[in-house]
């Protein structure tokens, strides 16, 4: 059995990402679904649980298809594995035949009702704990680690049920 050790990864990542429009100010779209979003998850965090009173500010992560490559997406074969099932029930229930993904990709991407992903800001952008900074087998694992585990220097696994 291997002991309990310190795992340092160094992380380079060099991808060409398309071009798209500057972010901006969210969309009203945007802005509508991530209430629905927050209401359907009971305003708690994926991974910690934790509620806005709990851990902050909660925050809507494009997922799965992040906004920035939305521009670069295979959409026909996205669309087979969502209408499929392979992206859960939600995807699978989008208005896809009114979708043209080549007029108005956002349609889909700022619908955080089927492509949203309600994270606190320490699990979405936070070091060595967020989406955004940690390969995503270590991140999905603070949603199964146990509870109090020190899994960094930064993150005490805290599960708010």
């Amino acid at each position: 059995m291997t002991t309990a050790h310190e795992e340092k990864e160094t992380l380079s990542v060099e991808v060409e990402i398309p071009e798209h429009a500057d972010r901006g100010a969210a969309t009203p779209l945007f802005i509508r679904t991530k209430k629905i979003l927050m209401e359907r998850v009971g305003g708690r965090c994926f991974i910690c649980n934790g509620t806005a009173e709990e851990v902050g500010p909660l925050q809507a992560h494009h997922y799965p298809v992040e906004r920035s490559l939305a521009t670069a997406w295979d959409w026909p074969r996205f669309i087979a594995d969502c209408k499929a099932g392979k992206w859960g029930v939600y995807c699978q229930a989008f208005h896809w035949e009114g979708f043209d993904p080549a007029k108005d990709p956002y349609q889909f991407v700022d619908d955080m009702s089927v492509n949203g992903l309600l994270l606190c800001e320490h699990h979405h952008i936070g070091k060595d704990e967020g989406i955004h900074t940690l390969p995503h087998p270590l991140w999905i694992w603070q949603k199964y680690c146990p509870d109090g585990y020190k899994m960094s220097d930064v993150e005490i696994v805290h599960d708010f049920n």
